[in-house]
């Protein structure tokens, strides 16, 4: 476990066994356990804390203060967090917090309850740079919007908010709490990650709206968290949050989820560029194109080796494979996902390849800088990082094997100079092998002739050594895997291998060598009864045949399943236009949506969340700058949804 330096956390349960109050059994524990939550990540806890438990307003107030104070004064800018547990009560319109001697009736107020404003003007004389309130005690909601409103009035009065300052409390104002619910909600939520997709593992921290409305869902109708002050708030650590954290599917089954974490980010690394779940079933098909290009590997020390074929071919998929099956802190994966248990002439020799690049939005000088990195070559000085990184090679006289996917997906405009002056050039050279994975062109539109493989295979072809080209689309075998890949998913759903091979011939009759189109099929067959196989027609219900309407009509009719298609597909279109790893879910993404839908609807990060977790199958998901980010998993999909919102304009 990663801690984080700085921070200090004062949590307080009040003791009422020795009151006139009923006793609250959990309060005590659960103001040590949100200590020790708090500690694992670097904040140190208010020493003599504990010993405050039966102690009057007045004590715990002061200790607060010497608290507020102690971090003015030593420790400045420092984030706080204030848990407290006890009793609430209302009176004469404000909440107040009972202590031990807080007696049993009103009235309450000065020495004998303690004020939410009591507790926030504390805080806000810390001069922390940020800080959490918890509230755990009866009626917390109406303390939440005293609360508010003190905030409300400080920034009126200065022009502008002092620091981020956030209160999570455990119930509404008209409600009771039960004690230890809160907490064991709380820290459940943290431990085992949102339930409802509220927050990912790739995001750092949690945001107070987004515990709040987990804890909801979790607490359901006991009591109903509520949050004032600065709600997104970045002060809640997330457990498992991986810095390294591999992009993945958000669809991953359980494929991966067998595997122990090192291997399985490992792996996922390798396998950058795919799905996952392609890679793992994958390497049951393809197999004499496989054989080929690992023959082609074998018998050829100079050239260029092109993987392309139609959108949707398993372009990226076969590159993985060969990544993966290539690297050597890859092969615990793959012997746990029986990966090696096929045609050892399907498998290239572990550490063939120096290098492996994802093109995907890289510019010549990305891609260039992105190889040298991997050869130890180094080009931080460089003006020019394409020219210096073939002469380097050139002088040196390495022998290096380069395997790069995603061509047609470089920065728009760059794909033939990253294809002539880096790719091509290094496969020119004596020694020097590169395989790469491409469409023909960037839209994945041409048609090709033998005297013309298209603009993009074209610029690959070497001035001297070998040139290959491996069309996955002209895969004879092809129809027979897809079939193969459907029985082998639905095995886990339908009883009846006459049925499943039934529904997988169908998909593969209509995939027309769309390797894509099997995902799109599955996700309706799984939601079908074997036995509808039985009825006649069935076979309409599956999207559109490739071969005749194409892979847009197909994405068309799948979005069409959803209740609220216009919603899926508007959520998602903001995903067609990202760069780099993907799109910030929060507050980003959303506020994209509503700029560029069509509808006029406005969008919430609620709805990102439904998209997400009802929807997730379109995504992958991948960690960046301490959050979640999100992009489609493939290319095919963004190209369908930015033309219907081109053609909308």
């Amino acid at each position: 476990m990663t801690t984080r330096d700085g921070g200090s956390v004062f949590s307080l349960g009040i003791d009422y066994r020795e009151s006139a109050h009923s006793d609250l059994p959990e309060a005590l524990t659960d103001a040590v356990r949100v200590e020790d939550f708090f500690r694992q990540w670097g904040f140190s806890p208010v020493a003599g804390c504990r010993g405050l438990a039966a102690a009057d307003a007045t004590v715990i107030r002061d200790a607060v203060e010497n608290w507020s104070d102690g971090i003015r004064m030593f420790d400045n800018g420092a984030p706080l967090v204030l848990y407290l547990a006890g009793h609430g009560r209302l009176h004469h319109g404000r909440h107040h917090i009972l202590t031990a001697s807080s007696p049993p009736h009103p009235p309450y107020g000065g020495k004998k309850s303690i004020s939410a404003d009591d507790l926030v003007e504390q805080i806000l004389n810390s001069g922390a740079s940020k800080a959490l309130v918890m509230l755990d005690v009866c009626h917390a909601g109406f303390a939440a919007s005293q609360v508010q409103q003190a905030l409300s009035q400080v920034a009126a009065a200065q022009a502008a908010p002092t620091m981020d300052l956030g209160v999570l409390v455990s119930c509404l104002h008209h409600e009771r709490c039960y004690s230890g619910s809160f907490v064991k909600a709380l820290l459940s939520a943290l431990a085992e990650g949102s339930e409802q997709g509220h927050w990912k593992d790739g995001d750092e921290f949690v945001t107070l709206h987004e515990l709040r409305d987990e804890l909801r869902e979790r607490l359901k109708d006991e009591q109903c968290a509520e949050v004032a002050g600065r709600s997104g708030l970045k002060i809640v650590p997330n457990p498992r949050y991986r810095a390294d954290a591999a992009a993945r599917s958000v669809e991953l089954g359980e494929l991966l989820r067998r595997l122990p974490p090192a291997d399985r980010e490992h792996f996922l690394q390798k396998a950058a560029s795919t799905d996952a779940n392609d890679v793992g079933w994958f390497f049951t098909g393809r197999q004499q194109m496989s054989r080929e290009i690992v023959s082609w590997l074998a018998t050829h020390d100079r050239g260029v080796h092109v993987v392309t074929g139609a959108p949707g071919a398993g372009k990226s998929a076969f590159i993985g494979r060969l990544a993966v099956l290539a690297d050597l802190y890859s092969q615990p994966a793959c012997r746990a996902l029986g990966i090696l248990d096929g045609d050892p002439d399907t498998r290239p020799e572990v550490g063939c390849f120096d290098a492996v690049s994802h093109l995907k939005n890289r510019r010549v000088d990305d891609t260039a800088t992105d190889i040298a990195r991997q050869l130890g070559i180094d080009l931080a000085d460089s003006a020019s990082p394409a020219r210096d990184l073939v002469l380097e090679l050139a002088d040196s006289g390495r022998r290096v094997t380069i395997l790069a996917d995603a061509l047609d997906e470089s920065e728009r405009g760059e794909e033939e100079f990253v294809a002539r002056d880096v790719l091509r050039a290094i496969g020119s050279l004596e020694g020097c092998r590169v395989v790469v994975g491409t469409r023909r062109d960037r839209d994945g539109r041409f048609d090709a002739t033998p005297d013309d493989p298209g603009p993009l295979v074209a610029a690959l072809r070497p001035r001297t050594g070998s040139f290959h080209i491996l069309d996955l689309s002209a895969d004879p075998a092809t129809a027979d895997d897809i079939a193969h890949y459907v029985d082998e998913r639905l095995k886990g759903r339908w009883s009846t291998p006459e049925r499943r091979a039934t529904a997988a011939r169908e998909v593969a009759e209509q995939a027309g060598r769309v390797f894509l189109y099997a995902r799109f099929a599955l996700r309706v067959l799984e939601g079908f009864d074997e036995r509808t196989v039985d009825e006649p027609g069935w076979h309409t219900r599956l999207p559109s045949d490739v071969g005749h309407a194409g892979l847009h009509e197909v994405f068309a009719r799948d979005l069409e399943r959803f209740d609220d298609h216009v919603m899926v597909r508007e959520v998602l279109t903001p995903l067609a236009f990202t760069r780099g790893r993907g799109l910030p879910r929060r507050q980003i993404w959303s506020a994209l949506a509503t700029e560029l839908a069509r509808s006029g609807r406005a969008y919430r990060d609620s709805d990102v969340a439904r998209i997400i977790r009802e929807a997730g199958w379109y995504l992958t998901e991948a960690t960046e700058d301490g959050q979640a980010v999100f992009r489609l998993y493939h290319q095919a999909i963004a190209d369908y949804l930015s033309e219907v919102m081109c053609d909308d304009d």
